[in-house]
């Protein structure tokens, strides 16, 4: 039976400078092959927010490999989506690193060039899978999963922000439903219609990185040009980021000082009639009983494009520390198997990166794992490069700046300044 615990959120972080990688290759090779030794026994790390369905069916999976597998005891422990990768790189730093983790396809270029000894931290993934193996699932997922040519992750799932909304407010207030021809205007207009009382048209956390990254594809802008240059203040960019802050500042369809877990639950309580969200809350939703409805992002009336939320994919990767990788490679092939996808997705709405569940009945039919997979079908899949994985810092601060510069009465900086200076302290992070 697997032990379950979660790995609190005030561990210390060491440098990463240094560290007692085993490399006694042979030693590992014996290890290897101790498949079937009775008690055999792997930490494998998730990232499903405690309590949830996510983990809920996360824990079946693993009872269900049990059952087939009882030789192999399996310990598991939860960690913080938010900062997995810095955990992990701090337990592989002591030589504590966990067999499995759950990774985002986005953070792996933050460990992809981190060496302990010389070694890197993750084992690539290719030399335990067959072509065939390989083959089930879709092009674009694996490539996502792959760092410097490795193989780093199986990938399990993909996920991306789409429209989701409250169809009892709209009936109220007798507004169209959000429909894929919908411009920003449609979408600022309805919102304004939706405000009314203590209810707000919208909500969204408009000072995160991640919310803004739809609106600038759809004004045009790049996060990184064709040569992973950085390009946080390309044309377009600073637009977006005055169209997001807008929603609170001019139109106040959305309430001040909207975070992500103030935005869930004002939505959970028809507080708000919209939300930009994923498909990993679709289940939390359907709790509250809402009659639920999903559309894909608005077209940007200045540019005609659509936005394009950022896709990235989740999956299993492999420490190279692991004493059993053939366990744990079989462990994180079943975890990311088509039937193991199909379960999640059935369950918690989770959009699968299996082929053969491309043409399953029991997803193409149902409504909303179809609308999301159509809303990741354009969007932009999240590089997988260092850049990527540092965005978040400097334009996090470039979000406050650009907020404080709207609200101040004699700015001292324009939002095309901020960007420009954000930019500039990506690409230092990125020489480091």
């Amino acid at each position: 039976m697997y032990h379950s615990r979660l790995l609190g959120i005030g561990i210390i972080f060491l440098m990463l400078t240094s560290g007692c990688l085993q490399n006694n290759q042979a030693n590992v090779e014996q290890e290897d092959n101790l498949l079937n030794t009775e008690g055999d026994s792997i930490e494998v790390w998730h990232t499903f927010a405690l309590g949830s369905t996510e983990e809920r069916a996360f824990l079946d999976a693993i009872e269900l490999f049990e059952n087939q597998f009882p030789e192999i005891d399996i310990e598991v422990t939860g960690v913080p989506f938010s900062n997995a990768d810095q955990l992990f790189m701090t337990a592989a730093q002591g030589g504590e690193a966990p067999d499995l983790i759950r990774l985002s396809s986005d953070q792996l270029g933050k460990i992809g060039d981190v060496r302990v000894n010389g070694f890197p931290l993750l084992e690539d993934m290719r030399s335990h899978y067959s072509q065939v193996e390989l083959s089930t699932f879709e092009m674009r997922s694996l490539q996502a999963m792959r760092y410097n040519h490795s193989l780093m992750a199986l990938p399990a799932s993909q996920d991306c922000l789409s429209l989701i909304y409250n169809k009892a407010i709209f009936d109220s207030r007798g507004v169209e439903y959000p429909h894929e021809n919908w411009t920003t205007a449609d979408f600022v207009n309805a919102a304004k219609s939706l405000t009314f009382d203590e209810t707000f048209g919208l909500a969204l956390p408009v000072k995160s990185p991640y919310w803004w990254f739809p609106v600038q594809s759809g004004f045009g802008g790049q996060l990184f040009d064709k040569n992973g240059t950085p390009s946080l203040n390309s044309s377009g960019s600073s637009e977006a980021v005055n169209w997001t802050l807008n929603l609170e500042l001019e139109h106040q369809v959305v309430d001040q000082g909207v975070q992500t877990v103030t935005m869930e639950n004002a939505f959970q309580a028809s507080k708000v009639a919209m939300v930009i969200d994923g498909p990993w809350n679709w289940a939390t939703y359907q709790t509250s009983r809402i009659d639920l409805g999903q559309s894909i992002l608005p077209i940007v009336e200045e540019t005609g494009q659509h936005m394009s939320p950022l896709v990235t994919y989740k999956g299993w990767a492999m420490s190279k520390q692991s004493q059993s990788k053939v366990v744990s490679a079989k462990l994180a092939l079943w975890l990311s198997s088509a039937e193991t996808q199909k379960n999640f997705a059935l369950e918690t709405y989770t959009m699968p990166t299996a082929i053969s569940l491309t043409e399953d009945t029991d997803i193409t039919e149902n409504e909303v794992i179809s609308g999301f997979l159509y809303q990741a079908e354009l969007g932009t899949p999240a590089p997988t490069t260092k850049g990527m994985s540092l965005v978040y810092g400097p334009l996090s601060t470039a979000f406050e700046q650009a907020y404080l510069s709207k609200t101040d009465d004699e700015p001292t900086s324009s939002i095309q300044q901020i960007l420009d200076e954000a930019n500039k302290q990506l690409e230092l992070l990125m020489g480091d």
